[in-house]
C-alpha cells in the first residue's frame, strides 16, 4: 500500500511540476521582455525543479518536502526568508540593474554624432585577437 502512495504521489506531483514548470516559463519570459528581472520567478522554477526531483525520489519525507516546495505560499515564506541574504549582481550587465534605466540609453542606441554608443568604445578595444586552431582534412 505504501508503495502505491509513493507511486500516485510521483504521478500528481509530475503533472503538477509540468504545469507549474509552463506557468514559471511564462512569467520569466514576460518579465524579461518587459526589462525587470525576474528573480522570485526563477526562484519559484528552481523550487519547482527541486520539488520534480524530490518527488520522483522514494520516500515520504521527500514527497512531503515536494509538495510543500509545488505550494506558492510555502515558496513565498522560503524566498522571503533566503531572498533577504541574496544579492543580485554582475552578469551581462556589469554590476548594473538589468535594464537600462529611466532616461540611460542603451548600448544599441545613437548619441549627438550621429555614432552608437559601441562605435565609441570600439577605438578602445584591440583590433588584434590572438589564438590557434589546427586544421583538420
Amino acid at each position: 500500500m505504501d508503495f502505491f502512495i509513493i507511486i500516485l504521489t510521483a504521478i500528481i506531483g509530475t503533472r503538477l511540476v509540468k504545469q507549474q514548470g509552463l506557468s514559471t516559463w511564462q512569467n520569466i519570459q514576460q518579465q524579461l521582455a518587459q526589462g525587470q528581472l525576474p528573480a522570485k520567478a526563477i526562484f519559484d522554477g528552481v523550487c519547482i525543479l527541486v520539488s520534480g526531483v524530490l518527488l520522483i525520489t522514494l520516500g515520504f519525507m521527500t514527497d512531503i518536502f515536494g509538495l510543500l516546495l509545488l505550494t506558492p505560499l510555502f515558496r513565498t515564506l522560503v524566498y522571503l526568508k533566503v531572498g533577504s541574504r541574496v544579492q543580485v549582481v554582475g552578469g551581462a550587465t556589469g554590476g548594473q540593474p538589468f535594464g537600462p534605466s529611466f532616461g540611460q540609453t542603451p548600448d544599441f542606441a545613437q548619441n549627438d554624432n550621429n555614432k552608437t554608443v559601441d562605435d565609441e568604445n570600439s577605438s578602445k578595444r584591440p583590433t588584434t585577437i590572438d589564438g590557434e586552431y589546427i586544421r583538420k582534412d
